[in-house]
């Protein structure tokens, strides 16, 4: 059985419980069924479609948090759980879904380097019932912040091309942690393309993603759980700067490395769910 159709993720983003935390903050609740299904037809492709019918956009931000609703709540995370979301960014749906899960018995911390970005999520976590702690940092630093076995799951949401991109940055000498993040991503992805093009970014990139992936299964304690996902932009892959074959398959990349660190994990990822896009793993 797939752990979701559209439907259901309709249901959660809209008139559930995800769109509770939502309500009055967007226009979503207006748009009538039929806009409702194309929007959600168009948010939820992979490669996400490129235009999106009016009122797609803010109902995409609920759609993510839909989906990690579902994937959080199918772990069968503890009563009163601690969360970590690694690069974050400004991006909320990991928050959001924790919120709507596990309100104020749950707590969330994030490692966010890019202080702007982490502004940007602070905003945004506004009102939440969610015991929440934004920490300012770099994530290879995570093992000298938290202890082993301190989480009952870490999050990368679309994370990992930020940890790859940020690693390339530091070797091209831009230090991402006071940036405006947006107009400088470009440039980012395309250095991050010459050094796959030349070296599949064994030389930087790969080193940093293990050094990141084997602190993140150390904090999370065993039987706990380490959750993926991704997505590209179908307007992305038709431009010449922008490396396609590299970001549509990070998933595959992230999978390959975080099975071979030293501290086990086991694929655990629910039926249905597209493994090019999403990974769900145990620690042993």
């Amino acid at each position: 059985m797939p752990l979701w159709t559209i439907e259901q993720l309709l249901s959660e983003a809209v008139g559930g419980r995800v769109g509770e935390r939502f309500r009055g903050l967007d226009d979503v609740d207006q748009l009538d069924v039929e806009a409702l299904r194309v929007g959600a037809e168009q948010v939820l492709a992979r490669p996400q479609k490129s235009e999106f019918i009016p009122g797609a956009r803010p109902l995409s931000r609920r759609l993510l948090a839909a989906q990690w609703t579902l994937v959080l709540e199918s772990l069968g995370l503890p009563a009163e759980p601690k969360v970590l979301e690694l690069c974050a960014g400004g991006s909320d749906p990991v928050v959001v879904a924790v919120d709507v899960l596990f309100g104020d018995h749950g707590t969330y911390v994030t490692i966010n380097l890019n202080r702007g970005l982490a502004a940007e999520l602070t905003e945004r976590a506004q009102g939440l019932d969610l015991q929440i702690r934004i920490i300012e940092d770099d994530a290879q630093n995570l093992n000298s912040l938290f202890e082993d076995a301190s989480f009952d799951c870490v999050c990368f949401h679309h994370a990992v091309n930020d940890i790859l991109q940020t690693a390339v940055a530091a070797k091209y000498g831009l230090d991402t942690r006071d940036i405006d993040w947006w107009p400088t991503e470009r440039q980012m992805i395309e250095w991050m393309s010459v050094e796959h093009r030349q070296h599949g970014l064994t030389e930087v990139g790969l080193p940093e993603l293990r050094t990141i992936f084997e602190a993140a299964a150390r904090v999370v304690r065993p039987g706990g759980a380490l959750v993926f996902d991704h997505w590209t932009w179908e307007y992305h892959l038709a431009l010449d700067w922008f490396p396609g074959d590299l970001f549509n398959h990070l998933i595959p990349l992230a999978r390959e490395v975080a099975l071979s660190l030293d501290t086990p994990l086991q694929e655990i990822t629910p039926e249905g769910l597209d493994q090019q896009w999403w990974m769900v793993l145990r620690r042993a």
